[in-house]
């Protein structure tokens, strides 16, 4: 491992680089896109006449674009190094979500656009600016990982669908488009332009980044029996639940609730996973082994068929919290304890390649979702079989073993 991640970033350094990933999560594709896509799939529906189902197809495509885009994404970052990728994801996908104001009633049009908006989206993704925190950070990596994420993702998620809500009621859903877009690239490009710089031992080295970092190379990976094991688990729960996030909105509708309740759940949502994921990464970053984090995927398997049953505000309420553990434990745990199984070397691509099941878990479950309720006018069969999957990524956790020891630095004997 390189010297400046080993002996630990200047405060001036972790001050840059921690602002800069956490705006990038903020307005990266997962708040910018997927947690207001709920807020304008009804709205869409009645312009364009087509069912729920139907317009729900977009999210599938988007997420699978990004899905396919993750591994290339995170090979650019292993060989060219995060910055250049991150730079120019954030002004393709202001574009692209600038371009989606423009959307017609022509279903291969309408989905060929948001596919292309995932694909950009992958560019500037969670998972590129985690492999950043990682080159920066060894000691108290997890923390770090779970800070940027978790309040970058979380109040993302808090404010982007409140500023979609207010701009749709004033504009449509056409000038909400609009004006997220401006906001990724009057804010997020600046940002990652001025802050996002790799260690200055990388920087320095003039040789590409997988040949300065220590790890298992992508082959290696690939024929591990627990590489496999965690991509069983963590991708499909994971991705799962974050499309239970993006339906949130109309499946509080369908029980009656309004649109400002929907949101005040949504915001719930949203603001546990912010607390919750620093904290989740600094108990791993005290642990030899992930099973830490396994009771709070328990916990949310609870939350979602408390969602599935629920009806009176306070009871959905709870179900946000419930499952807001559970997706506050989703996006740097994933990273973190990749990068402390295999090493650093690869790991944009070994994590591009376990975020590409999160997405095509993430583009299957939204159809579940709403194949469901127009078959049977519920959300409650497709939520149950996301609380199965979550409670077996519970378990998964429960017995992985300790991370390798040439790997673990940082992390401690839990």
């Amino acid at each position: 491992m390189h010297g400046t991640a080993a002996q630990g970033p200047t405060r001036a350094d972790a001050a840059k680089i921690v602002f800069g990933t956490t705006i990038g999560n903020l307005l990266g594709i997962n708040s910018s896109v997927c947690a207001i896509f709920g807020i304008f799939l009804v709205p869409i529906s009645q312009e364009f006449g087509w069912t729920r189902t139907a317009v729900a197809g977009a999210f599938t495509a988007l997420s699978l674009a990004t899905g396919v885009m993750l591994p290339v994404a995170g090979r650019l970052a292993d060989r060219w190094g995060a910055r250049p990728v991150l730079v120019s994801g954030f002004l393709l996908l202001g574009l692209a979500i600038i371009g989606l104001s423009a959307i017609p009633p022509n279903a291969p049009v309408y989905y060929l656009m948001f596919a292309l908006t995932g694909a950009v989206g992958a560019l500037p993704s969670n998972m590129v600016l985690s492999k950043l925190v990682s080159e920066w950070f060894d000691a108290g990596r997890g923390f770090w990982m779970g800070l940027t994420s978790g309040i970058g993702n979380g109040v993302g998620a808090t404010i982007l669908p409140m500023l979609a809500a207010l701009l749709m009621v004033h504009f449509g859903f056409r000038g909400a488009f609009v004006g997220i877009g401006l906001v990724v690239l009057l804010v997020g490009l600046p940002v990652a332009w001025l802050t996002l710089h790799p260690p200055a031992a990388l920087a320095a080295a003039g040789v590409a980044e997988d040949d300065m970092l220590t790890g298992m190379t992508v082959g290696e990976t690939m024929r591990s029996s627990l590489f496999w094991l965690i991509f069983s688990a963590v991708p499909i729960a994971a991705g799962s639940l974050t499309a239970v996030f993006a339906n949130t909105v109309p499946i509080m509708l369908a029980r009656g609730l309004s649109l400002a309740q929907a949101t005040t759940v949504i915001a719930v949502f949203a603001m546990i996973c912010t607390v919750w994921e620093p904290l989740v990464g600094y108990l791993l970053d005290r642990s030899a082994r992930p099973r830490v984090a396994a009771p709070f995927y328990a916990v949310a398997a609870v939350g979602v068929i408390v969602l599935a049953q629920a009806h009176s505000f306070p009871m959905l309420l709870l179900a946000g919290t419930l499952t807001g553990i559970g997706l506050g434990s989703e996006f740097s745990v994933m990273a973190y304890i990749l990068s402390r199984y295999f090493g650093l070397r690869s790991m944009g691509t070994i994590t591009g390649i376990a975020f590409t099941g999160v997405l095509c878990a993430n583009a299957l479950a939204p159809i579940g979702l709403n194949l469901a309720f127009d078959r049977t006018g519920s959300y409650a069969p497709a939520l149950y079989v996301v609380g199965a999957m979550l409670a077996y990524n519970a378990v998964v956790f429960t017995l992985l073993g300790r991370y390798p020891a040439r790997y673990a630095s940082g992390s401690g004997s839990i």
